[in-house]
């Protein structure tokens, strides 16, 4: 019965709880003896009762110490069965010498022997054998003392054996009690360190949650910076390229490039918004697309690589082209297009791949668009369709040819955020359609600003740009040729400040990752040392790859007038540009 740790503390404890009023009962016993039988008989039930709880505290401190120990139950239950039927028999006895020494005192006797019989059989027992123990001897002890009286009559006997039954019915129905209730009492503490044992792993995990979360996000800052530095480079000369006279076909080589280079900054943009998704917090960039151009744009981009695995690739585009464009999220429309694309150049083994879209006038004036992707793979059984969209989930064929189990997540998460939907059915005669549907408001595409002519002098202005990265550098001094600007370049944060000092500047472009002093750095010392010497307040804008919401914020907070993302803009740069004045 005690073998459970918990069970013996619980005894042990209750117990204890019991000592102030048997202790209380022995003194009220003791002072009652003294008076009516005298201080012998006093002296001699406290030296008795007093000693025989000795050992039972020593037995109940133990238990409470260590109730892990080996055959720590089995000895308690043993200790306190025999001292509870020692103190029960020494209190039976005493009044059976008392009754037969001082008979003229046999009714303060028989109240003893009921009171006593009623503390013992109430008390706490630990065990069968320990409530017999309690109640058998002052039962024994009444019984005699109601047979054996000169006027007994039958009548007294069985009032008193009336008596001893109720009372031990009454007190072996408050022991069943006692056990539910500790029983109850160990149920509630094995829960409570389960609740506890639970929660400090909730706080386990939690701490390692977000641990892995500030890795992840230190990994996507070092990624972000790494793939935007030399898609910069690329974007940029070829905004360069753009801008110079080229043979029709030179131009459209040109063009495929700086749409290749756009789908991947948007794929790039898409990946680091993951942390978003998986915070609710992703935020939806609306601007006025063309649908069925960003389709025929990324079909150019693939159409290479379907021809290299042997398939075709085609386009069919249904509805008005005015309707086709829309203001919406082109990153996201796009995502989700190249992933089901990517999907079906994994899972067709031969035959066409088809993209399908659909533009139609809604009711409420907007318009409905309802994108697909038809393969020729093997299909999504029914009864998986609602599961590959969670993240991380696929089927065997998905994950047998490379897939993470995210691009499909990811879909559904730019598709809830434009307020659409995802999915997927069966093809005809096979394969699968993944489809996208969504509304949109009608919008009208703005003429794009001419590329300003080599030499054009429309910008002017002496412009400081502290980039460490050598093809960035020749970039920067490719765009402002074209820009009329005199521009000064400068390898890192500690040249930036020592040009500032010594020089005049209209602005300052300030890369963030660089050697001997970073640009957060360098932007924290010109702010100082304007506030030191009165001078006026340099514009300066960050020019990097680092664009996370907090790190804009950190910068803003150092001094920064602005920010300037990598891959360079060039309608932002020349925004910023144009404010600069005349020198």
């Amino acid at each position: 019965m005690l073998e459970n740790s918990d069970r013996l503390r619980a005894y042990a404890n209750r117990y204890g709880d019991m000592f102030p009023v048997r202790i209380a009962t022995i003194v009220a016993v003791v002072v009652v003896a003294w008076l009516v039988l005298g201080p012998g008989w006093s002296l001699n039930y406290a030296l008795f009762q007093l000693g025989l709880y000795i050992p039972l505290w020593q037995a109940v401190q133990a238990a409470r110490a260590n109730p892990e120990a080996a055959d720590a139950g089995r000895r308690f239950r043993r200790t306190a069965e025999v001292i509870t039927f020692a103190l029960a028999s020494h209190n039976a006895l005493f009044i059976l010498a008392a009754w037969q020494a001082q008979p003229e005192h046999s009714d303060y006797l028989r109240l003893l022997l009921a009171g006593n019989l009623m503390v013992g059989a109430h008390q706490v027992h630990i065990s069968r054998a320990s409530f017999a123990a309690a109640v058998l001897p002052p039962a024994v002890a009444a019984m005699l003392v109601a047979s054996r009286q000169q006027s007994a009559d039958p009548g007294l006997q069985a009032a008193v054996a009336l008596f001893v039954l109720g009372v031990c019915a009454a007190a072996w129905r408050q022991w069943r009690s006692d056990r539910e209730a500790v029983e109850l009492m160990i149920t509630v503490t094995e829960r409570s360190r389960q609740l506890r044992a639970a929660l400090a792993e909730a706080e386990e995990n939690h701490a390692t949650a977000e641990r892995a979360n500030k890795a992840k996000s230190r990994f996507l800052a070092m990624i972000s910076h790494e793939v935007r530095t030399p898609l910069n480079v690329i974007l940029g000369l070829t905004e360069v390229l753009r801008g110079r006279r080229r043979p029709k076909a030179e131009a459209a080589v040109i063009d495929d490039m700086a749409d290749a280079g756009g789908m991947l900054l948007r794929l790039l943009n898409g990946a680091l918004d993951i942390s978003r998704i998986e915070s609710g917090h992703s935020d939806v960039r609306l601007a006025s697309v063309d649908i069925g151009e960003r389709i025929r744009s990324i079909a150019r981009v693939w159409r290479s690589r379907v021809n290299d695995l042997g398939l075709t690739l085609e386009v069919e585009l249904q509805g008005a082209p005015d309707n086709f464009i829309v203001l919406t999220d082109e990153a996201r429309v796009e995502q989700i297009l190249i992933n089901y694309l990517s999907n079906a150049l994994k899972l067709t083994p031969a035959g066409a791949i088809r993209i399908v879209a659909r533009a139609f006038p809604a009711a409420d004036g907007r318009v409905d668009l309802d994108l697909e992707v038809h393969d020729q793979g093997p299909g999504v059984p029914e009864d998986q369709r609602e599961r590959i969209f969670q993240p991380f989930e696929q089927l065997a064929e998905g994950r047998a040819a490379g897939g993470s189990g995210l691009g499909l997540a990811l879909c559904r998460a730019s598709a809830d955020a434009l307020g659409g939907a995802v999915g997927v059915r069966s093809g005809q005669p096979d394969g699968a359609v993944f489809w996208f549907r969504f509304s949109a408001d009608r919008a009208t595409l703005a003429a794009a600003p001419p590329a300003p002519p080599a030499g054009a002098g429309e910008v002017r202005g002496r412009i400081l740009a502290a980039e460490d990265h050598p093809a960035n550098r020749k970039l920067l001094a490719l765009l402002f040729q074209s820009f009329g600007t005199e521009l000064v370049l400068v390898a890192n944060g500690q040249e930036a400040v020592d040009a500032v000092r010594e020089s005049r500047f209209d602005l300052v472009l300030m890369d963030v990752m660089m050697p001997v002093m970073d640009g957060v750095a360098a932007l924290s010392a010109i702010r100082a040392e304007e506030a030191a010497s009165g001078r006026p307040r340099l514009p300066i804008h960050m020019l990097t790859a680092n664009v996370f919401d907090d790190d804009v914020a950190r910068y803003m907070a150092a001094g920064a007038d602005g920010v300037l993302r990598k891959p360079i803009e060039i309608a932002a740069l020349q925004a910023v540009l144009a404010a600069v004045p005349a020198g």
